[in-house]
């Protein structure tokens, strides 16, 4: 039977697609006649890995990745699906680690085998991790070295600055000032070694003489070594009888007194005697301040006011009124009594105080006639907002 034309021509047309996705899958690295398994692994970036790119067990290829697509909710992962040889047996914990192929930046899946007794079967999700690209580990590595680098470069700008500093103008000025000041100093030093070298040999006559004289006191002084250790043992029998002689009668004074003085102490203690009430009669004490205060009061009241102590009684007939009566400008009234040294007091000299029923008044002035009072009133009034003026009747 005999083929037609057209078979034929299928036949070859079928046959070069055959060799043609054979030759491809050759060129890939695999094999249309060998059965493969299959497993996957997610990992966060591939960079630098494709299609057809190569999986590595022990250095030796076994597979290749067969297809490379995202996943998740957010395509924030990436699916990758390689073949392994069938009669490779992977335990169930091995990890699908990209690592890179060269330095060029090609990326391999090479598994790194655990140490399950479990194996994983076609279609199992090995662990996944990416390998830190060999740029990424030279910089890591150099990161600390660059880090030094920029702070030596730092630290030598500031050096630099440091002696920029150093060497201005003024600096300059000034060092060539210290260098003078230094030259001068050893002129100086220089004189006045000449000066003393000049002053010796000037004296050197009597410095011999000073020599002289000094060995021959040492000289007497060793002849007449013995006389002197008398001189010396007679001056300390004198003070060993001196003192030998008054110890006893002084330690005898000092107990004397010491008895003397505890006697006083415990009559005080006890409050025996004026100085034994002053101390230990808290009433007498108050009493003697309270009337040390009000002589204090009365002297100052006497200095300021004197009219107030010499009471002259004159009446006037004719209008049948007191003279005496005056008009007082009060700035402050208390119940209780104020202390002559007080601020009041400091402020205003000569301030009158006047019990008035059960308050303190304290007039700062008296006068004869209103008008005078209304005036002062007026004037004090900025400084004392609750100040008025008050009639005064002295007798």
């Amino acid at each position: 039977m005999k083929i037609r034309r057209e078979a034929k021509l299928a036949l070859t047309a079928l046959a070069a697609v055959f060799i043609l996705i054979w030759g491809i899958n050759f060129l890939k690295g695999s094999s249309l006649f060998e059965s493969k398994s299959t497993f996957y692994g997610v990992y966060d970036s591939v960079e630098g890995l494709k299609v057809s790119s190569g999986v590595i067990y022990r250095g030796y290829q076994v597979g290749q990745v067969i297809s490379i697509q995202f996943t998740g909710e957010r395509f924030d992962r990436v699916l990758v699906k390689f073949s392994v040889d069938k009669g490779l047996e992977l335990p169930s914990n091995t990890l699908a680690m990209i690592q890179s192929a060269d330095l060029m930046g090609s990326k391999v899946v090479a598994l790194v085998p655990g140490d399950s007794h479990v194996f994983a079967v076609s279609g199992d999700t090995l662990r996944s991790q990416v390998e830190r690209g060999l740029m990424e580990q030279v910089s890591q590595q150099m990161l600390p070295l660059k880090q030094k680098a920029e702070r030596l470069l730092g630290s030598l700008d500031s050096v630099l600055l440091i002696v920029q500093g150093l060497f201005n103008e003024e600096t300059k000025k000034n060092l060539s000032n210290s260098f003078g000041s230094i030259d001068r100093t050893l002129r100086n030093l220089e004189g006045a070694s000449g000066n003393l070298d000049t002053l010796i040999q000037g004296e050197s006559a009597r410095i011999s003489s000073i020599l002289q004289d000094v060995n021959s006191i040492t000289g007497n002084l060793r002849n007449n070594n013995e006389e002197i250790s008398n001189i010396l043992g007679n001056v300390s029998a004198i003070s060993d009888s001196l003192r030998q002689a008054s110890l006893h009668q002084t330690l005898m004074s000092l107990d004397y007194i010491l008895a003397t003085t505890d006697s006083i102490m415990n009559k005080i203690n006890r409050g025996e005697g004026t100085i034994g009430a002053l101390l230990n009669d808290n009433d007498l004490y108050y009493n003697l301040n309270q009337v040390s205060e009000n002589l204090n009061r009365l002297l100052v009241e006497f200095r300021y006011n004197p009219k107030r102590f010499i009471n002259l009684s004159l009446i006037d007939f004719s209008s049948g009124k007191n003279a005496l009566e005056e008009y007082g400008v009060v700035i402050f009234e208390s119940l209780e009594r104020l202390d002559i040294n007080s601020e009041l007091y400091m402020q205003n000299p000569g301030l009158k105080e006047v019990k008035y029923k059960d308050k303190y008044l304290y007039i700062i002035d008296s006068y004869k006639k209103l008008k005078p009072a209304q005036r002062k009133l007026d004037d004090v009034i900025k400084r004392y907002n609750d100040a008025y003026i008050v009639k005064i009747d002295f007798i």
